[in-house]
């Protein structure tokens, strides 16, 4: 498959639950294939993440992360701007990106903090056409 014309890169926590149904979703939902996937625990997130600072309970989105004018979102931004790219329905949700990140962290933080007491830790692997989206 070609690839496409622009490259996302979403960072999650590879030990939740939660966290692994919001990839599933994204997979599926990601019709043109622009996102790929890293662990906050692996290779990648050392790579990209070591000059900002990240709490293992974050989602970081790396906006055109192969070009030198990446963007990086974190929290309730990075799932805001995620919807805004993912496009279609989506974009209406997204539209929340544009707000500033206080008003809704504190929600992100309130689910973050619970996510391991709702959802089972419990991951998905990936099937063998899923793999070449994840990186180490």
């Amino acid at each position: 498959m070609e690839k496409p014309e622009r490259q996302h890169l979403v960072f999650y926590d590879g030990e939740c639950g939660l966290c692994d149904r919001v990839v599933q979703f994204l997979l599926h939902a990601d019709k043109k294939r622009e996102f790929q996937f890293a662990s906050l625990q692996g290779k990648t997130a050392q790579r990209f993440l070591n000059q900002i600072l990240v709490e293992n309970d974050s989602v970081v989105l790396v906006e055109d992360y192969e070009l030198e004018s990446r963007k990086y979102y974190v929290m309730s931004k990075a799932a805001f701007r995620i919807s805004w790219l993912l496009g279609g329905f989506w974009k209406v949700i997204g539209v929340l990106s544009f707000f500033p990140s206080w008003l809704f962290d504190w929600l992100y933080r309130f689910v973050a903090r619970h996510r391991k007491q709702w959802f089972s830790d419990a991951c998905t692997l990936p099937t063998v056409s899923e793999k070449e989206r994840f990186l180490d």
